[in-house]
């Protein structure tokens, strides 16, 4: 059996070096040819050290299905046994043939696969795509979602995830937005927990750690959890979590005042220097910025990707917190102690108004695998409470032939025809189908009975709606939604609602419950009337 020395610089057979030369690298012998690195040039050598295919490349690696990819002054390419070209296309990098497909990266960064003669296999193109094992590959789009394709480009169940992993035995590993679990090849989660870090199951069991740092196996069969270490209870944790609000408060008060957004100019910045002093302090040590004023890759996403999610939460949300005592010895929402209901507050004030609408554009995401699965075609659609537009916008990049309405109070842009409703007032509205958007868990039940009353005096028998919203799991085994409640309460009145919460309110305006999909945190709830 041929090997590679400790320092990789040659092969062995036997423990016994297979030939006097030396190379900077070697790799592993494949069908006899093994790829060598010799200075600034790679070749590839047979077992008897002959060099072969007279050629040499900047880059080379073994051969697998008889092919090896190898690169030159224009890029990376694959060979056959014979050290001729398969095809005459280079890449900014490949990968190695696998089940006759392999992965590839042009020039512009876009990841697809093509098969043994060098031909694409399908024309979509993706930010990143896996090998194919058992006919099936893990690809990511532009959305950053994964999802799983088969070895003709086509999407397998169409349900995307925040990660993913190949199939094993029939299951593949997910991630949504609470954590970890395991779906079936439509796509389906096997159960409703979610764990911190999760394992494919080997001859029946899978290894979890859950979000308290338990490690339990999970059975296949039954899916029950059996414990392998009991939970302790980090004190000091805890602790740190209940002090964290600080730290938050302080990155908002940074962000607010605008200090990130003019770092180049800290020491100009028209504050006292005593607060200059703890800023720049504080923005070294949490590794926002260096010395110099540079921003880390930490200090560019808090700037650039997440500054306007923390000024909002960490604002008037955070405020009213404060009232949450308050809010739960009366059920109700709090911040009317600033003087006016949230929603009639975001009229008067338009920081605050542009603030909600760009959080509720970063949220709309959230929607994005289940509106490929409604299956929509020519219909005219409305959205209710839909006034941000960015649904309304994906929905018709999805399903451009279907006609689009946003109907409601806060009007933000003409891409759409508007229409502007009070929806606990009386409207008319002709559409085949109603959309409502995390609206009800806004409302208390009598608020969310008048909303759905309101919306099925628009519906026939024929008219549809889908209401996206979380639904609570009916077995509390996990933080679906429960601890927003809190928040939504606080703040607006309304809370996450089970099924059964749903089916109450929908059963008193004469509404049921046809079908849903869940897609992680939100779930697609189509209803038609009785």
């Amino acid at each position: 059996m041929i090997t590679i020395s400790l320092d990789e610089t040659h092969h062995l057979k036997d423990g016994k070096p297979l030939y006097k030369s030396r190379y900077k690298k070697v790799m592993s012998f494949h069908n006899g040819i093994a790829p060598v690195e010799d200075e600034d040039k790679s070749f590839f050598i047979d077992a008897n050290n002959n060099k072969l295919f007279n050629q040499t490349f900047k880059k080379a690696y073994g051969f697998y299905e008889n092919r090896a990819a190898v690169k030159d002054d224009n890029g990376w390419f694959h060979i056959d046994k014979n050290g001729d070209e398969v095809y005459k296309q280079r890449y900014a990098w490949i990968g190695n043939f696998n089940e006759n497909r392999c992965v590839v990266m042009d020039f512009n960064d876009n990841y697809f696969h093509i098969d043994i003669n060098g031909n694409r296999v399908y024309q979509q193109n993706y930010k990143y795509t896996g090998d194919f094992k058992y006919g099936i590959a893990v690809v990511i789009d532009n959305s950053n979602k994964s999802t799983h394709i088969d070895k003709f480009g086509n999407l397998l169940h169409g349900k995307y995830f925040d990660e993913l992993g190949i199939f094993h035995k029939g299951l593949a590993v997910a991630k949504d937005n609470e954590g970890y679990f395991h779906v079936n090849k439509k796509g389906v989660a096997l159960y409703n927990q979610r764990y911190a870090k999760l394992e494919d199951f080997y001859n029946g069991y899978a290894l979890a750690t859950t979000f308290e740092g338990n490690k339990i196996r999970l059975d296949e069969n039954s899916l029950t959890e059996i414990k392998i270490t009991e939970i302790v209870i980090n004190k000091e944790k805890i602790l740190n979590d209940v002090f964290s609000y600080f730290e938050y408060q302080i990155l908002f008060a940074i962000l607010k005042l605008d200090v990130l957004k003019n770092i180049k100019n800290f020491k100009n910045l028209e504050l006292p220097d005593i607060s200059k002093k703890l800023i720049y302090r504080w923005l070294i040590t949490k590794k926002i910025i260096d010395k110099d004023f540079n921003f880390t890759p930490l200090g560019n996403v808090l700037e650039n990707e997440l500054k306007d999610i923390i000024l909002y939460w960490r604002d008037l949300p955070f405020k009213t917190s404060a009232y949450m005592v308050e809010s739960l010895k009366k059920g109700d929402e709090t911040f009317s102690l600033f003087g006016m209901e949230y929603f009639d507050f975001l009229e008067h004030n338009e920081y605050y108004k542009k603030l909600s609408q760009k959080i509720n554009s970063y949220y709309s995401y959230d929607y994005d695998s289940l509106l490929h699965n409604l299956n929509f075609s020519n219909e005219v659609i409305c959205d209710i409470g839909g006034g941000n537009e960015k649904l309304a916008k994906n929905i018709k990049k999805i399903y451009p032939n279907t006609k689009i309405i946003v109907a409601d109070k806060f009007l933000n842009s003409n891409d759409n025809p508007h229409i502007k409703i009070d929806f606990f007032k009386e409207f008319k509205i002709k559409s085949d189908i109603f959309i409502m958007s995390r609206v009800l868990h806004d409302w208390s039940d009598e608020k969310a009975l008048l909303i759905l009353k309101n919306v099925a005096n628009n519906m026939d028998k024929d008219t549809k709606l889908y209401l996206f919203e979380t639904i609570v799991p009916d077995d509390y085994k996990e933080d679906k939604g429960i601890t927003l409640s809190f928040h939504l309460l606080n703040f607006l009145g309304g809370y996450e609602r089970t099924l059964d919460d749903f089916k109450y309110l929908l059963n008193k305006v004469n509404l049921e419950i046809t079908n849903i999909k869940t897609g992680g945190l939100i779930s697609s709830i189509e209803v038609i009337k009785k």
